[in-house]
């Protein structure tokens, strides 16, 4: 009676996971589903050569465009996020695999979950590091995902410790899947640093050739952009050894900032000789007549105090505050910058209310609109219109084909 009694009762005995693979589930449709868009940027970004901001690109500092556009965001040249979605419809078969199995099978299938999980938390904890430490920007959706690979986790965790009650004799999960996922977990990480950029890495110097090889897309690309006169005053045209670098900037558009950024380093190497030009392109329709939206509320007024910078000798270190403080900049924090900087107040602010600095700023978005300027960054090198921000190895690439132009219409000029 006591052993019928024991036999029967051990499947009852058996632990209930209930709603945790279903749950399992959800989760990983969820993580696919972000997959999607981040692959849809990705694509639009690669495509668009720097001409494509996506609704992610909050600010300076909080952008998937900035993550998605770097080298690692590519593993074996496919998306990161590409290898994400395949490990969420794994994650999905083997939730699906718990919720019909029974006895060892369950359990085996619960502790792969495990050591899976594991492997995609790592991994997320890894990209985490370099997205906050390496390129200095975080990426709303990958954090977004990273919170979706940490309840993925506590789920198979979960699921593992509830099941551990009956697993057989010598049947220990953890021997399983922590193993397991640890080797995983360093087979993917070590993969990716295998695709990181070599930090001593240098594109100075590189020939017009070794573009072609190296990045036959973007020369492509860039190669087929129209050339445009901006009909530059001799004092602004960089001289025959020089390239002209014009940029139409909004002080309140982060892509904007991050260029900024960019081509402050670039050219504070020197390698390529460069003349550039600042020319405001506010996004508001307080001051530029091709914006049909008020849009950035203090860009037009930043474009003024900038003017007012500039004619005190001040353009570059107004543009690096205002570029670093975009959500401050209201009058009073204009002219504060104006004072940190050690400019004239009295003639500061005397230049804010001139009508002499209010139409240079609709000068420059005059002569922008007639280029053909539609948003902010568009570039002009050597007259040649980039729309959008660029990638810093691609100004570099933009820089040298530049210079070989040049010394090829030099050498052939008699």
């Amino acid at each position: 009676m006591s052993t019928a009694r024991r036999s029967t009762a051990a499947p009852s005995a058996a632990p209930e996971i209930g709603f945790l693979p279903t749950l399992t589930i959800i989760l990983a449709a969820l993580g696919a589903a972000l997959c999607a868009v981040v692959l849809y940027i990705h694509h639009q970004l690669s495509a668009g050569q720097g001409g494509y901001t996506s609704f992610c690109d909050v600010s300076q500092s909080l952008s998937c465009d900035v993550v998605l556009a770097s080298s690692y965001a590519t593993v074996l040249g496919i998306p990161v996020a590409g290898w994400a979605l395949a490990a969420y419809a794994a994650t999905a078969a083997l939730a699906l695999a718990i919720a019909k199995a029974r006895g060892e099978a369950r359990l085996r299938s619960a502790a792969t979950l495990a050591a899976f999980t594991t492997a995609m938390l790592v991994v997320s904890i890894y990209f985490f590091v370099v997205s906050t430490f390496v390129i200095g920007v975080a990426c709303p959706l990958c954090l977004s995902l990273d919170a979706v690979n940490v309840a993925l986790f506590g789920v198979a965790l979960a699921i593992v410790r509830l099941l551990h009650a009956a697993a057989p004799p010598g049947f220990t999960p953890a021997r399983f899947w922590l193993p397991t996922g640890a080797a995983i977990a360093l087979a993917v990480v070590g993969l990716a640093v295998l695709q990181m950029p070599t930090q001593g890495a240098s594109n100075d110097g590189i020939t017009v050739e070794e573009i072609r090889e190296k990045d036959p897309r973007f020369y492509a690309w860039y190669i087929s952009q129209p050339v445009v006169d901006l009909q530059i005053d001799a004092k602004e045209a960089a001289p025959p050894d020089q390239i002209t670098l014009v940029e139409f900037s909004d002080f309140e558009c982060p892509a904007c900032a991050r260029a900024f950024t960019d081509l402050s380093r670039l050219l504070a190497a020197g390698e390529v000789p460069v003349k550039l030009v600042h020319r405001n392109f506010p996004l508001s329709s307080d001051c530029n007549p091709q914006v049909s939206q008020q849009g950035h509320v203090h860009a037009c007024q930043a474009a003024v105090a900038y003017e007012c910078a500039a004619a005190q000798g001040k353009s570059q270190e107004y543009s690096r505050t205002l570029f670093q403080n975009q959500s401050a900049l209201d009058t009073p924090s204009l002219v504060g910058y104006a004072a940190r900087l050690g400019l004239d107040q009295r003639e500061f602010e005397r230049c804010l209310a001139s009508p002499a600095a209010v139409a240079k700023v609709a000068a420059d978005v005059a002569a922008g609109a007639a280029a053909g300027v539609e948003s902010t960054p568009t570039f002009f090198i050597n007259g040649r219109r980039v729309p959008g921000s660029l990638r810093p190895e691609h100004f570099q690439y933009a820089l040298a084909i530049e210079r070989a132009n040049r010394e090829s219409t030099a050498g052939s000029t008699p």
